[in-house]
């Protein structure tokens, strides 16, 4: 072989190893490009995920949080026949000892009516007296009452007539959540579900609800009783009697 030929040779090879080199440099960038870009998509994959985890664990926090109670009707809990003529508004606070009274007094009277179909009555306790306690007994046995008609509805009218056979004294501590676990466990509700949604205040926001609607009614006293959507003039029975025959004639 000439010098010339092998010259040429040489640089031909040297050619194709300088080709060769720039293929696989080429490769390899390729490679790390397609490396950095898919690593770019997980990260971001995860950011998104991470993000939306976290939406909707906030999502769900307030959801919990402005959780109402199921089984409600017109915003309170409803006894008797839906068909009813006569319907009758109970606002009621459970430290209230008006109410308790107006419980006592108007209570054999009122499951007449519902039996005999003439009245149905729709409860709508609320929290207005957590001033009057050392504990926020109004708030607490509210939520207590909301907890027992979301997951045992029929036991509420029980549980209802317990608060009031058990009212605490205005003025010092209401009953502990032990004792109002108690009473919703012996008026029928399930004692597992009934004793984390007391302890844990899960209706609490909804008692702020149901008070403010109850002002917002132009109501500010309890308990108010409202035949046919007109506030009866006070809760001796005479007069809720009055009041109910009137609406049942009309």
């Amino acid at each position: 072989m000439t010098n010339a030929r092998a010259a040429k040779s040489t640089r031909e090879k040297a050619a194709e190893l300088r080709a060769e080199a720039a293929r696989a440099e080429a490769k390899r960038k390729q490679l790390t490009i397609t490396g950095a870009i898919a690593a770019l998509i997980v990260v971001i994959l995860g950011s998104y995920l991470l993000i939306t985890k976290a939406k909707d664990d906030a999502d769900a926090r307030t959801a919990a949080a402005n959780a109402s109670p199921a089984n409600l009707t017109n915003g309170g809990y409803l006894y008797g026949s839906s068909t009813a003529k006569v319907t009758l508004e109970l606002y009621e606070d459970f430290l209230c000892p008006a109410c308790k009274n107006a419980e006592a007094a108007n209570g054999t009277q009122i499951e007449e009516w519902v039996k005999d179909g003439t009245v149905k009555v729709i409860y709508k306790p609320v929290a207005i007296l957590d001033h009057a306690s050392t504990d926020d007994y109004s708030t607490r046995s509210l939520n207590a009452a909301a907890a027992v008609i979301n997951t045992k509805p029929e036991a509420f009218v029980a549980f209802h007539k317990a608060l009031f056979d058990n009212q605490p004294a205005e003025g010092g501590p209401g009953l502990p959540d032990a004792k109002l676990v108690e009473l919703a466990v012996a008026a029928g509700a399930d004692k597992a579900t009934i004793e984390s949604a007391i302890t844990g205040k899960t209706f609490e926001n909804w008692t702020v609800k149901a008070t403010e609607e109850f002002s917002k009614a132009g109501y500010n006293a309890t308990p108010t009783f409202v035949v046919n959507g007109t506030k009866v003039a006070s809760s001796d029975p005479a007069v809720v009697k009055a009041a109910v025959d009137a609406a049942a004639k009309s």
